[in-house]
Formats: C-alpha cells, sequence, structure tokens
C-alpha cells in the first residue's frame, strides 16, 4: 500500500481524536479547491470504515475489503454525494464513463435535496459491517438552501457512530448553524517537496523541468498541478514570461501562441493557459510599482473575466488567446510608464 501523501498535520489531528475516542460526529475539511480535501476524505473514510483493523492507516491505494467495496461504490457503510448529471445527456455518460468523465459545465449547480434525503437509508438501521457509517458531502457548499436545512438535522441529532465528512471550499459561506455543530479542520498549501513528491508519484515520467514547472503552477495545490499535466506548461509559462517582459509589439509571439493553441489537439494546453494567465499576471502585477498597478490590476480583471467565459461561451480559441497574451503584453508597457515617471 502506498502511504498517503501531504498534510501529515490534517492527518495526526484526525487521528489522535479517533484515537482518544474524542472524534467529532462532522467535520469541515475547509481551504483553497485543488488541496487534496476529498482526497483526504476518503481516505479518512476508509480509515473509519477499516477502523477493526490492527493495520489501519492513511493510504492512497488500500487493498483491503473495505477499500474493494468503497472503490466499487458498493460499501453498505459509506455515502458520497456530489453534484451530478445536469441533463439526461450526461447522465448517459455518467453510465458509459462515470462521474469523473463530466466537464464543470456538464455537472449541475447544486447538490439537491433528493440527495441528502437519500441518507435516510443509511440511517434507518445499524451499521451493516463496519464499527461506523461515514458521509462524505463533496462540497458542502453546493447544497441547495433547503438541501442545508435537511442535512442540519441529522448533524443535530447524529445518527449513532455515523461521521460526516463534508469538503469546503469557503466555509465562511456555510450556515452559521451548520458551522457550530462541525469540527473545522483547515488544510493549508503543501510544501514544494511535497508536491513535487506526489506529482512524482502521479506521473512518474515527468522530466524535471516539466516537473519544476507544474510545482509552481500548483502554488501548493496538488489538484491545480494535476490538470496542467499533460500542457507542458514549463513552456506556456516561458512564452507568457516573454510576453509581459518584452510586450511582444511585433504580436509574432502572441500570434504563434494563438495558433498553437487554437488546435484541437491542443485542448488541455489552452484550457491550462486559461487558467494560469490570470494568475501569472496577478504574480507579475505584484513586482510593478505601486503607481501602475491599479491600471494593471484592471487589465488583470479582464483577462480572468474573459479566461471564466471562454469555455461556458464557446469562444473562439484563437482570438481568446491573442486577446489575454494582448493584456499580459500590456504589464510590460505599464512597467515602462512606470520608469518614464
Amino acid at each position: 500500500m502506498t502511504s498517503y501523501l501531504g498534510h501529515d498535520r490534517e492527518r495526526r489531528i484526525f487521528c489522535q481524536s479517533f484515537l482518544k475516542g474524542t472524534l467529532h460526529h462532522a467535520w469541515i475539511l475547509a481551504g483553497d479547491k485543488g488541496l487534496g480535501k476529498a482526497g483526504f476524505a476518503k481516505q479518512a473514510a476508509h480509515f473509519l470504515l477499516s477502523s477493526e483493523e490492527k493495520s489501519v492507516t492513511f493510504c492512497d491505494e488500500p487493498d483491503d475489503q473495505a477499500a474493494k467495496l468503497l472503490s466499487a461504490g458498493s460499501h453498505p457503510d459509506f455515502r458520497l454525494l456530489e453534484r451530478g448529471p445536469r441533463t439526461d445527456k450526461e447522465e448517459k455518460k455518467v453510465r458509459d464513463s462515470g462521474i469523473e468523465s463530466l466537464e464543470e459545465h456538464e455537472l449541475a449547480r447544486n447538490i439537491k435535496i433528493s440527495q441528502v434525503r437519500s441518507l435516510q437509508s443509511l440511517f434507518a438501521s445499524q451499521s451493516s459491517i463496519s464499527q461506523y457509517r461515514v458521509v462524505v458531502i463533496d462540497a458542502i457548499d453546493d447544497l441547495e438552501t433547503s438541501s442545508a436545512n435537511a442535512l442540519l438535522k441529522n448533524l443535530e441529532e447524529p445518527p449513532k457512530n455515523t461521521v460526516f465528512l463534508l469538503v469546503s471550499h469557503t466555509p465562511e459561506r456555510l450556515l452559521p448553524t451548520i458551522r457550530s455543530r462541525c469540527q473545522i479542520l483547515r488544510f493549508d498549501p503543501l510544501e514544494d517537496d511535497q508536491m513535487a513528491e506526489i506529482l512524482k508519484a502521479k506521473s512518474p515520467n515527468l522530466d524535471n523541468h516539466e516537473l519544476q514547472a507544474l510545482v509552481k503552477a500548483g502554488e501548493g495545490s496538488p489538484g491545480q498541478a494535476l490538470q496542467f499535466v499533460d500542457a507542458q506548461i514549463g513552456e506556456l509559462e516561458q512564452i507568457a514570461d516573454k510576453i509581459m517582459t518584452s510586450g511582444d509589439r511585433s504580436n509574432a509571439l502572441k500570434s504563434d501562441l494563438a495558433r498553437k493553441l487554437a488546435l484541437k489537439a491542443a485542448t488541455p494546453r489552452y484550457r491550462a493557459f486559461l487558467t494560469r494567465a490570470p494568475s501569472l499576471m496577478a504574480q507579475r502585477i505584484k513586482l510593478l510599482d505601486r503607481g501602475v498597478q491599479l491600471q494593471a490590476i484592471e487589465k488583470w480583471r479582464e483577462a480572468s473575466d474573459l479566461a471564466a467565459i471562454a469555455i461556458p461561451k464557446a469562444l473562439d480559441n484563437q482570438a481568446v488567446i491573442f486577446q489575454l497574451a494582448s493584456l499580459m503584453g500590456s504589464l510590460a508597457d505599464k512597467q515602462s510608464q512606470a520608469h518614464r515617471i
């Protein structure tokens, strides 16, 4: 079995609570998206559902009975609530390939109240094969208001030996009545060495240059970095840096980048650039003189807005990339203005 990587502090807090017999019935796993909170929740669920085994531990690839049942989605003492498919077309895609095959825009906007109510069948009887029953909600931020109120009833009167693991990217937006009934476990961005270890474990064929580029792009978030694995993010960031440094007044770099990322085969790289461009601009803006930062921030907002709507509105890839690159190039002009002043 492969040891669970990262978040040693969080794992220690959870396990110590269990070993001391003070395990809270509901945990909010709080932190930025992509830090590995959902992965932690699933490993914690396996930990609890296998707790009668003397050798139980947190691990990435458990191979016991509980792990096999969880992997098959058939563990009788476990439930996972997450956003489902948005339409019948997406429903068929799930049946054919699984929920992981859906894109963000193909998912329903919220976790529905019917999904929360379906938990009652789990609570109607004693646990079947484990000491505990475990409910993972990924993410509780996605609950409809009515769903949150329905869940609150379970948190107020928790069924015996039931543990709720509630993933949250924005815990401050949750109902105060839910927060007050949960123990909050906060997740911090990972250190670079932990990021590198996780990325090497997930993608062993990465060369060192691309590995370091992914570590940088992830900004402490394994989930964010892993979405860039097939994008050759190192090369994209080098081009972006040249554009932001020189301004690329001839538009040669911008045009070449736009043509490359407009190809259908370059879709992973296109999506990666949409995600990274605003972040790279934000990093560059921090280096600018204060006198021009406000104007530069306006350019960053334009880039962020464009990147956010590009895929949902099916905008022309080539035009989007050229515009984003132009906004990045404007930061070189801002720096030049500051020097002239």
